[in-house]
């Protein structure tokens, strides 16, 4: 009964990708903007809404709850401060971090060699998506940029970031082929998969074209993740407790979105205050799925 929802999700997530990609070519950036915003507030933080439940979860087994409650508020204390005396390196640090999280939640079943590789592997995978996603939105990935750390990306950084992981991912699945560690199907999957979402991010809005690749590729299969992990089963009770459990989290975190824009004049623009609040909890959050998995 899992198995079979997992395909179907699978199947449904290249199905939405590709009508959001129509989506984008019949409507303009305001109405794409809107229905991505709607997804990252939603979908999106309640994805990482669950982590104190998880990590309680824990607790019966091993009896380190408080331990890890510390250690979690510590690391969203450092992001934050980070973030304070230097915001360039932080968004540097958020996108590496992030890089990893992406590879570890969409590759880690569909291979296994030995942790060092691994891990340079999910970094890889990352980096290609958002240096793809970069590469195709610089204009407004700099907008951005600007009011986070007063700092831009150089064409150059991003260009060549994008030719290097290119490289590395097409190298990695060679060698990963060659040892037979991983299927030629899953190669050739990964492969359209990542053409169709370059499509995607040349197509569509910086804003719209993260919310497709962080919602539907990301976020939703780390809730389905987390939901078994919890309940041990995909239905429509534990869904629904999984939401309300997150509920309270969400919360707090939309209403400190709102705050935060209303209250620092510097900011213009909501998808800052958004990836603000994204990288505030993404560090523990990481930390969290990866205790989980382990």
């Amino acid at each position: 009964m899992v198995v079979n929802n997992i395909k179907n999700y699978q199947n449904f997530k290249i199905f939405i990708t590709v009508f959001l990609l129509w989506f984008s070519i019949q409507f303009g950036k305001p109405i794409e903007d809107s229905i991505a915003f709607v997804l990252i507030i939603s979908i999106g933080i309640i994805h990482g809404a669950n982590d104190l439940l998880i990590l309680s979860l824990k607790k019966m087994k091993n009896n380190r709850f408080v331990i890890n409650l510390f250690i979690y508020l510590c690391i969203v204390s450092f992001c934050v401060i980070f973030y304070i005396l230097n915001p360039f390196l932080a968004i540097l640090l958020f996108i590496f971090i992030s890089s990893y999280h992406f590879g570890e939640e969409h590759l880690s079943e569909k291979m296994i060699t030995n942790r060092y590789f691994e891990s340079f592997y999910y970094i890889v995978y990352g980096l290609l998506i958002f240096s793809m996603l970069f590469y195709e939105a610089l204009f407004e990935v700099n907008t951005i940029m600007l009011e986070l750390t007063k700092t831009i990306f150089s064409e150059f950084f991003v260009k060549y970031t994008f030719i290097f992981s290119l490289i590395s991912f097409l190298l990695m699945n060679t060698f990963l082929l060659w040892k037979e560690k991983i299927d030629a199907k899953v190669f050739l999957k990964e492969g359209f998969s990542l053409g169709l979402l370059f499509l995607v991010f040349k197509t569509s809005s910086l804003i719209l074209s993260f919310a497709i690749y962080f919602i539907f590729w990301h976020s939703i299969p780390s809730i389905i993740n987390q939901i078994l992990f919890i309940s041990g089963d995909i239905s429509k009770s534990s869904i629904l407790f999984y939401v309300k459990k997150a509920f309270l989290f969400w919360l707090i975190s939309i209403v400190a979105l709102f705050v935060l824009y209303q209250f620092i004049p510097e900011v213009t623009l909501l998808s800052t205050i958004v990836f603000v609040i994204l990288f505030s909890v993404t560090a523990p959050h990481i930390w969290v799925m990866y205790k989980m998995k382990n």
